[in-house]
């Protein structure tokens, strides 16, 4: 929280428990978390608003941004990276925050990738002249959600329900300052757009790189299809695909690079060293999805049906994609739903293929950049992106 801009007192007040010992605050929140994001009703009405965005942005004409390298009447060169992270942070931010952020910065999708880039130094505490897109990128961030939270409240009822319920809460603090509500938004909007982009990214990839692994997730997610109607039935693609499953779990199992923090309790011995009370560790959960002894001989390569062949991977207590404990992330329900959805419709509405270099050689697969400590999803190294030649689809 301080990392994000939030003073000593808020952050007092945000961990103080009520009496003595009740929850705190932020107690409180994580409980909203998982009202919002985990699977019911509020969970119903943020994945309508998300994945209708999804669904407005994945037309052939709204394929005009960044992302368009160029474009003739019938064919449009992409970089997926870029189509990837603009589809997905534009669909987030407007279904959490509403079309009010976009009124006091119209810049907020641009200006997120440059922060997002190198936001994991942020709590390595960088200096500026080591980050400077960093810091310019928490400024900007800082001043839009500030400016935000600054319009009358009828401008943005459009937001979330867990956007107000954080408003409503720290004001309950008496937290009324919009610094300080707006770097908890911040926050926010890091946290729901860092991950999801990447993971489309990278499925997207693997698809594209392997023509018997795309055919067959096409033909096992065409059922979700309406023609007629051009819709997806998400409930399809979520209950009777287990192949798309699999997939998505060896990709989270692969490139997902989640770090758990906890405090020792109690004095604890382990590979030899001693544990004191008090010591906060950092545990590197990747290590375990490497592990041959549970993901099997080849475990260092990837393999898209290992979950398909062994379920139980799924319930391991060596399988720690979205952490574990009472820090398990509670957007994994929504994550899952914005992959499936971006990767089926773009395999639905268009035919993609990969775009020969610019001398004409074959694309080669991006490099996993694991050489940055983030804690979340990685990115390619940069410059390996993946140019695509897309056209609308014969099926449409």
């Amino acid at each position: 929280m301080g990392d994000f801009g939030c003073t000593d007192i808020t952050i007092q007040k945000m961990f103080q428990r009520e009496g003595g010992s009740g929850k705190t605050w932020m107690d409180v929140c994580h409980g909203d978390f998982k009202l919002q994001m985990h699977p019911g009703e509020k969970l119903d009405v943020m994945q309508a608003a998300f994945l209708g965005n999804i669904d407005r942005l994945l037309q052939w004409d709204r394929i005009s941004g960044t992302e368009v390298l160029s474009s003739s009447e019938r064919v449009k060169k992409v970089s997926l990276w870029r189509w990837c992270g603009n589809v997905l942070v534009d669909s987030a931010t407007k279904a959490f925050f509403g079309d009010a952020i976009y009124r006091v910065e119209p810049t907020i999708v641009p200006d997120f990738f440059p922060f997002d880039d190198e936001a994991w130094k942020l709590p390595y505490r960088y200096p500026e002249f080591a980050a400077k897109q960093l810091y310019e990128g928490k400024r900007k961030g800082e001043k839009a959600f500030t400016r935000y939270l600054s319009l009358p409240r009828e401008q943005r009822q459009d937001a979330s329900w867990i956007v107000k319920k954080i408003e409503r809460g720290m004001a309950d603090m008496g937290i009324t300052e919009p610094t300080q509500c707006g770097a908890m938004l911040f926050t926010l909007h890091r946290l729901v757009n860092s991950n999801a982009y990447r993971l489309c990214f990278w499925t997207l990839s693997y698809l594209l790189f392997d023509e018997t692994l795309l055919s067959t997730i096409t033909e096992e997610i065409r059922p979700a299809f309406n023609a007629v109607d051009d819709t997806l039935d998400m409930n399809y693609l979520l209950d009777h695909c287990p192949r798309l499953a699999s997939l998505y779990e060896e990709i989270l199992r692969t490139v997902n690079d989640p770090i758990g923090a906890r405090v020792v309790a109690q004095e604890a011995t382990v590979g030899g060293k001693t544990l004191r009370p008090g010591a906060r560790l950092l545990m590197p959960y990747k290590q375990l999805h490497y592990d041959p002894d549970v993901f099997g001989p080849n475990a260092a390569g990837f393999d898209p049906e290992r979950f398909l062949r062994n379920k139980n991977l799924l319930k391991s207590t060596s399988w720690r994609p979205f952490g574990g404990a009472a820090t398990l992330c509670p957007g994994r329900f929504l994550a899952r739903r914005e992959v499936y959805m971006f990767v089926a419709l773009v395999l639905f509405r268009f035919d993609i293929k990969l775009a020969p270099g610019p001398k004409g050689e074959t694309p080669k697969f991006p490099v996993l950049d694991d050489s940055i400590p983030s804690g979340g999803v990685l990115g390619p190294v940069p410059g390996d992106d993946v140019i695509l030649e897309v056209r609308l689809s014969g099926r449409m």
